[in-house]
């Protein structure tokens, strides 16, 4: 257990990492923008792709090992308790058993019912009728199914890295954007982005065609955050969105590059060993006390923001405006019309439905564990009265207290 904790803490100290730093960028993305020993240290623990890392498949398969065998060693001991309390023998053992003095209710066909068991088994012990129940036993296996559903959702995860299909798709309207590796394509007709009265976004929204072979339409319709196509056994989400310029590149009278300028994204220019990276854009830019920003998201005064790099290290940056030439060397830049571009994202992942299984069984695990708590009462005549005593596997005070105000609200029953 004290293993499986460790495993745990370093799982979600390193899960975290992946969450603080940008995942799936190319290594000098890091280099440029961490310090020399932040670097070595994304590069060495491969922090910047954290959950397809080789220590973060060790950790799984270790964490889950973990989970198998140490249920493995508790399971017979579990199940020795869960059928020992039906003998009344163990339940006369038992520690810390609280005793709850009874007057003027001395039937247990009443009684029993009334604090929650509704069966009950009357025995003769020593000479003494004592009647007795046993609840919610089912509840000692509440861990077992937390665990269970742990690595079913873990299985589901794997299969999914191994036998699902994921890709990211960017474009205009009037696309066609071909899904990888299938027969698939998907016609982007339309992309809107609805704002508030105040700039903020309230939803992006995608219009598309789903089409198979021979350009059939297959699904169309619109492809909203958190509403997302469902066809063929795929899912098509709204992943995102940014600015695309049109791109050209010349050395000295030469072009040399024509293509779409995404933002966050770079182009590449081997020959002469430079990189421009598009790194924001401003549609309607605003330089206050040396920051800049966007006043409204609409193209009144666009500029974007970009930085040039030569051999790998970045040698200028700066902001330009649309049409306007960047020079370095014999190298010139321009960038035109700048539009809005969306992000799709297309999922197949066979392993869905078994992580909702997963997480149905922790659910349970978890209800059965907090709030299934297994009890037993036991009821003998003493003296002339009836004593109950009883116990419960854990929070024993609060059982205690649970059964003395049931018995308060018997008494008043049946006073009246």
């Amino acid at each position: 257990m004290k293993f499986g904790m460790i495993l745990l803490l370093l799982l979600a100290g390193y899960s975290t990492l992946g969450t603080l730093i940008p995942q799936e960028r190319p290594l000098g993305f890091y280099e440029e923008n961490y310090s020399g020993l932040v670097f070595s240290l994304i590069r060495i623990f491969q922090l910047h792709k954290v959950y397809s890392s080789v220590y973060f498949i060790v950790l799984t398969l270790l964490f889950s090992a973990n989970l198998i065998f140490c249920s493995l060693r508790r399971l017979p001991a579990t199940f020795r308790l869960y059928r020992k309390d039906l003998q009344i023998d163990n339940l006369l053992k038992k520690d810390d058993q609280f005793e709850i003095p009874v007057e003027g209710i001395d039937d247990s066909k009443v009684l029993f019912p009334a604090l929650g068991y509704r069966k009950f088994d009357t025995v003769e012990v020593d000479g003494k009728s004592i009647a007795y129940a046993t609840r919610r036993r089912l509840g000692y296996f509440g861990s077992y199914f937390v665990h269970l559903g742990i690595l079913v959702v873990i299985l589901a995860l794997a299969s999914g890295k191994l036998f699902g299909y994921e890709t990211y798709l960017s474009g205009i309207p009037g696309d066609e954007l071909a899904v990888t590796d299938t027969e698939y394509v998907i016609g982007l007709t339309d992309f809107d982005i609805l704002y508030r009265s105040d700039y903020s976004i309230h939803q992006y929204i995608s219009t598309v065609e789903f089409k198979g072979k021979d350009n059939e339409v297959i699904e169309a319709g619109d492809v909203s955050v958190n509403s997302p196509m469902r066809t063929r056994g795929y899912k098509i989400y709204q992943s995102g969105t940014g600015w695309m310029l049109d791109l050209v590149a010349r050395d000295g009278e030469e072009e040399i590059l024509r293509e779409r300028f995404y933002q966050s994204g770079v182009v590449m220019l081997e020959e002469q060993d430079l990189a421009l990276e598009f790194r924001s854009f401003y549609p309607d830019f605003v330089l206050s006390d040396g920051k800049a920003y966007t006043k409204t998201p609409f193209l009144n005064h666009p500029k974007y923001l970009f930085i040039l790099y030569e051999g790998g290290k970045s040698v200028y940056m700066n902001v330009a405006s649309p049409g306007e030439t960047i020079r370095y060397g014999d190298v010139e830049f321009q960038a035109f019309e700048p539009r809005l571009f969306t992000v799709l994202q297309v999922v197949k992942d066979p392993g869905a439905v078994f992580a909702a299984l997963g997480g149905a069984l922790m659910l349970i695990g978890l209800l059965l564990t907090f709030y299934f708590v297994p009890g037993y009462l036991m009821a003998e005549e003493r003296e002339g009265k009836i004593m109950l005593s009883g116990g419960a596997h854990k929070n024993k005070e609060a059982y205690r207290l649970q059964i003395e105000d049931r018995l308060e609200m018997l008494k008043k029953r049946e006073g009246k």
